[in-house]
């Protein structure tokens, strides 16, 4: 049961990026330019939780996720031919972003802390793992 409702949280964050990208031009000025990595890390943070879900890990799960990401964030400010040519595509550019903004890591922090409060409800009352 665990893995369903970390499966369908994986599959709301996907559909919370969709909507955000398409309602991002309404949005103001920060959420337009920056509000998309909060369902972006909840993504990542669900996602690792659908493949191990053990309680113990949650923590753990949400510090990597949001760690990586900001790494990855850092990373764009390397520029090596074929990785600029990955960035270029659409998917690329979703997973792996296309340049370097410090705007966007507070997003990820709070991403991470949105998705350690959507795990830590998701398991509150069972068994610890």
């Amino acid at each position: 049961m665990i893995r369903l409702k970390a499966a369908l949280a994986c599959l709301g964050a996907v559909g919370a990026c969709f909507v955000y990208d398409h309602y991002r031009s309404q949005l103001p000025d920060w959420w337009r330019e920056n509000g998309g990595g909060i369902p972006y890390v909840v993504f990542w943070i669900t996602f690792l939780f659908f493949l191990l879900p053990k309680r113990r890990y949650i923590l753990p799960m949400c510090i990597s996720a949001t760690l990586v990401t900001c790494l990855l964030e850092v990373m764009q400010l390397w520029k090596p031919p074929w990785l600029t040519q990955i960035r270029s595509t659409k998917l690329g550019a979703a997973l792996l972003g296309s340049g370097f903004v410090w705007d966007d890591i507070p997003p990820y922090f709070i991403g991470g802390f949105v998705g350690y409060l959507i795990l830590f409800v998701m398991v509150r009352g069972q068994e610890p793992s």
